[in-house]
């Protein structure tokens, strides 16, 4: 095909923490420094500082710090007309880029993705040197963990003179009919010849069976040194719509001719799908009602911290999936470009949040100079994906309706209309806060307020404002909602956003067509936001190890279509976990979903069941408590009392007089051995793929043992490494690397990453008490 070469630019590199001046030049001696690859996160290798200068904020994890990557590298040209370029996915941040001593730019934000033209400086055929400065030291930083360094992945890509420009496409779909839909191609080439060039530029619309569906040939003529834009409309017959069921994708294949030769060839993959919002009846999907039933997700990987990997991220949007999660807001920054690809393969919808703050906290040194240019890299960046229905311009800013806050949303909403004129914006709005006599004024005060605001976004994005709805759409009947943020369990009441109300911030959104969905804070646990022992926010519905607690099946019995029932007890005796006292509206009552209470013997237990199904029978070895009907409980908490009776509790969902499903829990015995289970066991040699490996406890029955906890010892033999270690306990004072790590609730997860070598990884995993466990992957080369 065309001569674009798009090389992964993520192994050999040099790393270095501390600033060394001259590091940038070609012949720097960087021998002792050591050798990875990236992505990379030097923070998540650390040990916990509980006396870290905004640790609450980065988990305690040091970071104040400057570190130095470099590597080098061959470019063999295919001809003498080539432009070489290097896209960064993200650098956390202050990152400065030099090539061969040249320096070539600087981005302070830590989350947008770059390229820089190389080309005048590449030596052909000669050893060049890439040099990174990464400066880790402003104030203050994120409210969240950001980790450190060239933290996703990095891509050399070749071109011919005459090609498309980055991210260079923009795909649209005017007009989609059962029977065809028309699509657009707006197509930006640059020509770096002196002199003029004509070109024949071809577009394909390629389907998911790889069959050609449409083609548009146009003839282009570029002035010497220019950029030019071209639209190339195709009709597609019969179109396969993208939504969340059937995530289907295109592709736009755009090849460039010039002087008889194919000189590029430029993939987009894209959906065609069509979002309407109504402002009486909500949002529609290719004309269907629709819900958003969201969560919100932070870019850390637990363990493996910021560092971008794939598999791991795919992991965790399949667990959401499970609950019947449609849709992610990004929380509060672009994140890495694979991470919309899954959303786009696997079917979320996607909101597309810019930043966080705006003139407080991390972004207020760079707003003025950087937010076009940021905004912009988000939005050209990321606007083809069938994923992002929505953009959103920031989370909870500062002086929230003031006047210099309002100019400032309608500069960059209109920004975004200018770039991409098919989306609506919003931006997330705090619950009133500030001042205080707004927070603790009357509801016509908050209404009046919100109008401001309201007024300058398409979609009114609200965090933790559910008690309002009415109010808001009494006083503005054309304005649709939509929760940016809604707390997992409890509910605000009146005045108080903290009202401990236990009713779901779903039933919001079902009981009102012009609230169209809400995102639940937070989905997965994250790193940072907290204050010590506890490392980071542990009121989500999934743990940092990708564990579901219990109460992600509430919601999963709220949004899921699949018959579901399970088994939660509210526990009152167990361990507290460490919580500040003002994140404690985010968590639910304590639930476990084990059947191992030696402290209630003789005691009555409390306990809940979740479910879909019209009715649910608790039997508890051969006695049966009865049924109970799901319309006698509106919100989903069927609630039960009876004597602790160690054996078999089963819950029986029933539709009519049929059986639907069914969640049974058994009483474990004493330890007995460690059972190692993982989600590949066979891994490419490819030095960078990975497997979770979760590592039990269990009694002689194979039941887990959830109430003891053991101090586990690894070992990996053959060529790989335990890339990350983790237990789910926020308070744990054990590194995320290592091997050793205490079990927690009865488990642990071991990340395990293969080498180059094809053969067999050996995990063993041991305990004083316990017999050891083991487990073999395969390490495979692929052909």
């Amino acid at each position: 095909m065309g001569s674009r070469v798009i090389t992964p630019f993520n192994t050999d590199w040099k790393f270095i923490e501390g600033n060394y001046t001259g590091a940038e030049k070609p012949d720097y001696n960087d021998e002792q420094w050591r050798h990875l690859q990236v992505p990379h996160d030097w923070s998540i290798e650390k040990s916990f500082d509980p006396h870290m200068l905004y640790g609450g904020n980065q988990a305690y994890l040091p970071r104040w710090s400057v570190g130095w990557y470099r590597k080098h590298f061959r470019v063999k040209p295919s001809s003498h007309k080539q432009r070489v370029y290097i896209q960064f996915d993200g650098i956390h941040n202050n990152s400065e880029v030099w090539i061969n001593g040249h320096f070539v730019g600087k981005r302070p934000y830590g989350y947008v993705s770059f390229q820089y033209d190389l080309t005048s400086y590449i030596r052909w055929d000669g050893d060049n040197v890439i040099a990174v400065k990464v400066d880790n030291t402003t104030l203050p930083p994120d409210r969240w963990y950001s980790g450190s360094g060239i933290y996703r992945h990095v891509w050399l890509i070749c071109t011919d003179y005459v090609h498309v420009t980055e991210w260079g496409t923009y795909i649209t779909t005017p007009e989609i009919l059962p029977d065809e839909a028309k699509v657009s191609a707006r197509i930006q080439i640059a020509n770096h010849h002196a002199h003029a060039v004509a070109c024949h530029v071809v577009t394909e619309i390629i389907d998911s069976q790889g069959q050609l569906q449409g083609k548009k040939e146009s003839l282009m003529t570029l002035a010497g040194l220019e950029t030019g834009e071209i639209e190339q409309i195709t009709r597609v017959l019969e179109p396969e719509r993208w939504s969340p069921e059937n995530p289907v994708l295109y592709e736009a294949q755009t090849i460039i001719y010039y002087d008889n030769k194919e000189v590029d060839c430029y993939r987009t993959p894209f959906g065609i799908r069509e979002v309407k919002m109504d402002a009486q009846q909500g949002l529609f999907l290719n004309g269907s009602s629709l819900k958003l039933k969201g969560v919100c997700i932070h870019h850390d990987l637990g363990c493996l911290g910021a560092a971008y990997h794939n598999t791991a991220m795919k992991r965790r949007l399949q667990k959401l999936k499970e609950m019947g999660c449609n849709s992610i807001r990004f929380a509060h920054n672009p994140m890495a470009p694979e991470l919309l690809d899954l959303c786009d393969q696997m079917g979320f919808l996607v909101i597309d949040e810019a930043f966080d703050k705006w003139k407080s906290l991390s972004y207020e040194h760079v707003y003025d100079e950087w937010w076009k240019k940021d905004l912009e890299a988000m939005m050209v960046r990321d606007r083809n994906h069938p994923s992002i229905f929505m953009w959103s311009v920031g989370n909870e800013v500062e002086n929230q309706g003031q006047p210099s806050m309002l100019g400032m949303l309608e500069q960059l909403v209109a920004f975004c209309h200018e770039k991409d004129p098919t989306r609506p914006v919003t931006c997330a709005l705090e619950p009133h806060n500030t001042p205080i006599s707004l927070r603790d004024g009357p509801i016509e005060a908050k209404v009046e307020h919100t109008k401001l605001l309201a007024q300058r976004v398409d979609v009114l994005g609200l965090n933790y404002q559910e008690q309002w709805y009415e109010h808001y759409r009494r006083a503005m009947p054309d304005t649709l909602i939509i929760g940016t943020e809604t707390f997992p369990y409890y509910r605000g009441k009146d005045n108080r956003v903290k009202g401990y109300l236990p009713i779901n911030p779903w039933f919001d959104v079902a009981n009102h067509d012009y609230v169209i969905g809400q995102f639940v804070w937070s989905g997965i646990d994250y790193l940072g936001e907290t204050s010590y022992p506890s490392k980071g926010w542990s009121s989500g519905l999934i743990d940092t190890c990708g564990f579901r607690k219990p109460v992600s099946y509430l919601h999963q019995s709220l949004w899921s279509d699949e018959p579901v029932v399970h088994i939660a007890i509210l526990h009152e005796l167990m361990r507290p976990e460490h919580n500040p006292q003002w994140t404690m509206h985010w968590k639910s009552p304590g639930m476990e979903d084990h059947w191992t209470f030696p402290e209630y013997g003789g005691k009555l237990i409390r306990l809940v069941t979740f479910t879909n199904c019209e009715r649910v029978e608790l039997v508890v070895n051969d006695e049966s408590y009865g049924e109970r009907r799901l319309v006698d409980y509106p919100d989903h908490l069927i609630m039960w009392e009876l004597p602790y009776t160690p054996g078999k509790i089963r819950a029986i969902g029933r539709n009519g007089n049929e059986k639907i499903c069914e969640h049974e829990l058994t009483t474990a015995g004493p330890p007995y051995s460690l059972k190692l289970q993982a989600d590949r066991t066979v891994l490419p040699a490819d030095g960078h793929e990975i497997s979770h490996v979760e590592v039990t406890v269990i009694d002689q029955e194979g039941v887990m043992v959830p109430n003891e906890e053991f101090d586990l010892a690894f070992q990996l033999h053959g060529d790989g490494r335990i890339l990350g270690i983790d237990n789910g306990d926020l308070t744990s004072d054990e590194p995320f690397q290592g091997k050793r790590r205490r079990t927690h609730k009865g488990r642990c997860l071991v990340i395990v990453q293969s080498g180059y070598q094809s053969g067999e990884l050996l995990l063993q995993a041991s305990a004083d008490g316990v017999v050891q466990g083991e487990l073999r992957l395969n390490v495979e080369h692929k052909y």
